[in-house]
C-alpha cells in the first residue's frame, strides 16, 4: 500500500552471503584446467599425424645406409656421432639413420633424452631431429647423467619438446619399441653401426665405434657378395 515500508530483518538473522571462493575462484580453476585438457588433447592429436621418421642425415636415395644403434647418455656415442656424421657427409652415396638404444644403466636419462629428439623430428623434420641429437650429445653429463635447460632447435619452442617427451605415448611407445628391436637382433653396445647396401638388401652389423677404414672396408666387402648365400653378418668392429 501506499507510504507502507518494508520490516526489517529481525535481528540475529542473516541474509545470503556471497562466498568468492566458491563461486569465483573454483569455476575459474575448473575452466583453466578444462583448457589444459583440451590443449594437450589437441596437441596429441595434431602429433598423431605428424610424420615419425627415420629422418636419413644425407640423401634418402643413397646406396648406403648407415644405422647408427645408440644411447643419448653413452660417453662413447658422445664422441663418436660427431665424427660418424662428418664422415658420411663427404661421402654423398652413404646416408646415417639413428636408433634409439636407451640404455637400463642409464636411466631414465637416456629415456628422457630419445623422446625429446624424436619429438623435435616429429613437429620440425630432420633438421631439427638432428640438431637435437647434436645437442643432447654436446650437452650431457652421459652415463645418465643428463642435461639441464631447454633445447634449441629450429622451428620447434621448448615448451612444445617437453610436453610432447612427457605426454605424448606414441612418441614412448616408438623408443621403446625400438630398444626392444635392438635387443632382439642381439645389440647390446653402443655404439653399433649397420650397413647396408641398399641395391642387394645386404647388411653387415659391427659392434663399436667403426673407424673410417673399417666401414670402407665393409662396403667393399658387400659389395662383392653378389652370390653370397646370407643376406647379413654381424661382426666386431673393434672398439667399444
Amino acid at each position: 500500500m501506499k507510504g507502507e515500508r518494508l520490516s526489517k530483518r529481525p535481528a540475529g538473522v542473516k541474509g545470503p552471503q556471497w562466498n568468492w571462493v566458491e563461486d569465483c575462484v573454483v569455476p575459474l580453476l575448473l575452466v583453466v584446467a578444462l583448457l589444459g585438457t583440451v590443449a594437450i588433447l589437441a596437441y596429441l592429436h595434431q602429433a598423431t599425424r605428424s610424420e615419425t621418421g627415420p629422418w636419413p642425415l644425407g640423401e634418402p636415395d643413397a646406396r648406403w645406409t648407415i644405422t647408427e644403434y645408440a644411447d643419448l647418455e653413452c660417453p662413447y656415442c658422445k664422441t663418436y656421432t660427431p665424427d660418424l656424421k662428418r664422415w658420411v657427409g663427404r661421402h654423398p652415396q652413404v646416408n646415417l639413420q639413428w636408433h634409439h638404444v636407451p640404455l637400463p644403466g642409464h636411466g631414465q636419462a637416456a629415456v628422457h633424452g630419445a623422446r625429446l629428439v624424436q619429438c623435435a623430428g616429429v613437429h620440425g623434420g630432420r633438421e631439427a631431429f638432428w640438431t637435437a641429437i647434436d645437442q643432447v650429445l654436446a650437452r650431457t653429463g652421459s652415463n645418465g647423467l643428463g642435461f639441464t635447460g631447454p633445447l634449441d632447435v629450429p622451428n620447434v619452442k621448448s615448451d612444445v619438446l617437453e610436453l610432447c617427451a612427457d605426454t605424448d605415448p606414441g612418441i614412448a611407445l616408438l623408443v621403446e619399441q625400438q630398444r626392444i628391436e635392438a635387443k632382439k637382433r642381439g645389440i647390446q653396445a653402443t655404439p653399433t653401426v649397420e650397413i647396408t647396401d641398399n641395391r642387394s638388401g645386404r647388411s653387415l652389423t659391427l659392434e663399436g665405434p667403426a673407424d673410417e677404414a673399417t666401414l670402407l672396408s665393409a662396403m667393399d666387402w658387400l659389395d662383392r657378395q653378389v652370390s653370397a648365400g646370407s643376406e647379413s653378418l654381424r661382426v666386431d668392429g673393434g672398439n667399444r
